[in-house]
């Protein structure tokens, strides 16, 4: 964890991650290339700790289940890990967070692009095209929900 360089690498990010939130506390993520550094590499101290959809890979799944692990467990603290892609295809449910008052953390990935789907078509051998996208200004998105 005391790699400094920017932009944060996975490992780095999981070892924070690791490192600050409790033994109760909830991590969410959603699915990305990232997701392989945590499965593989986060220590999970207590049981559905860890919520990671591997069965289906559903993008955009992140927040709804780091809302839905605050709704079962309000008194732990919960992050969602997500991808800027996987974040944008259900970032209004943001709005949901703040108006149940929610206490969540967000933490985006942000590469403006499929990064995995972009990784497995490579590896197929096929062209690299329709990957790559905009983004918001995700501090200024955050603000304008309060």
């Amino acid at each position: 964890a005391d790699d400094n360089r920017f932009p944060v690498y996975p490992q780095r990010l999981v070892a924070d991650i690791r490192r600050v939130l409790p033994s109760e506390g909830i991590v969410a993520l959603d699915n990305g290339i990232y997701k392989i550094w945590f499965a593989r590499n986060y220590k999970a101290h207590k049981p559905n700790t860890v919520l990671l959809d591997n069965a289906l890979a559903t993008m955009g799944a992140g927040l709804p289940s780091a809302m839905a692990a605050h709704l079962v467990h309000p008194d732990r603290p919960v992050i969602s890990v997500c991808g800027d892609g996987g974040f944008m295809m259900n970032s209004q449910e943001l709005e949901t967070a703040v108006r149940l008052g929610m206490h969540i953390t967000v933490v985006i990935l942000r590469d403006d692009g499929y990064g995995m789907i972009r990784w497995k078509q490579a590896n197929m051998g096929f062209t690299d095209f329709g990957l790559d996208y905009g983004n918001p200004d995700f501090v200024k998105y955050a603000e304008a929900y309060g």
